[in-house]
Order: C-alpha cells, then structure tokens, then sequence
C-alpha cells in the first residue's frame, strides 16, 4: 500500500515506446479512460498510435492523439498497459486505472492505493 498526501494526485510514471516521464497525475474519477496528458505533452511522445473522439463534460465532443503504453504508480509493482490520450492541460488519471486498484480518498488529506 502506498499513500500520497499530495490529494488528489498520485506519481506515476508512464511510458510510450522509448519515451518515459514521471509525473503527479490529478485522480479523476470522472474520467474514463486510462490516462490522459496535456495535449503540449503530445510533441515529446511523437506522433500517435491513431486518433480518437472524445465526449467532453461539457456535452461537446473533441479529437484527440492517442498513444498505446504503460502505466505504473510510484511504489506499488503493477505495470498497466494503457492509452495514454493527448487531451487537456493536465495529467488525468481514469477509472481505466484506478479501478484495478483499491483507492481510499481519506477526507480528503490523503489518499491510500493498494492493490
């Protein structure tokens, strides 16, 4: 188990072909997908695995790059296969990996992840 006092975020690091970063990734459990990186981010991953269409909260509907790769959270020895869709300002971090883990946000001060 690890715990981020950092709420809500969570390291992580990703990889794309031979690119890896290590970034804090905002939890959003409104998001669906796996994770998501500012769309500036895109120009350091080249170009994408294909191009997807993506509902915005706001009803709207946006294209975006996305990129096939892995996922792992800082301290715990879980890799993820992932797409890693170019979209936002912000690293989000979806249900399509947090739901393979169990997630306690604790009043909001902490969080603790496990698997």
């Amino acid at each position: 188990m690890i715990s981020s006092a950092d709420y809500p975020y969570l390291r992580i690091r990703l990889q794309v072909r031979s690119h890896m970063d290590t970034v804090s990734a905002y939890i959003d459990t409104g998001f669906d997908g796996y994770l998501a990186v500012p769309a500036e981010h895109g120009k350091k991953l080249g170009p994408g695995d294909y191009v997807s269409r993506w509902e915005m909260a706001d009803n709207s509907f946006a294209l975006a790059k996305e990129y096939l790769g892995m996922v792992w959270i800082d301290g715990i020895q879980k890799e993820i296969f992932a797409r890693i869709t170019c979209l936002g300002d912000e690293f989000l971090l979806g249900r399509g990996i947090i739901d393979q883990f169990r997630v306690v946000f604790d009043h909001g001060n902490h969080i603790q992840v496990s698997l």
